[in-house]
């Protein structure tokens, strides 16, 4: 499975300019552009999350592996936020 070790941000923002660049310039992500993509999300929760501001809730990660064609677990902080199978 491919995964990331990067924070949220840049592996966010990494993983759009490979699969959709249209949202990445090179100064990095275009927050409000992306967000007007995934539903329910608005521009100052992906904002915060991707500048680290605020973590990402499990739902917004959801959201940005829908939109990207990946599994959540791609991130880091949703994989830690899951419950270890015992």
């Amino acid at each position: 499975m491919l995964v990331s070790d990067q924070p949220f941000g840049p592996a966010l923002t990494e993983l759009a300019r490979e699969v959709e660049d249209v949202y990445v310039t090179a100064r990095g992500l275009k927050v409000a552009t992306f967000a007007e993509v995934l539903a329910g999300v608005s521009a100052g929760t992906l904002r915060a999350a991707v500048s680290g501001e605020a973590e990402p809730s499990p739902a917004l990660i959801e959201e940005c592996a829908r939109f990207l064609r990946v599994r959540p677990e791609y991130f880091r902080e949703y994989r830690e936020a899951m419950p270890r199978a015992a």
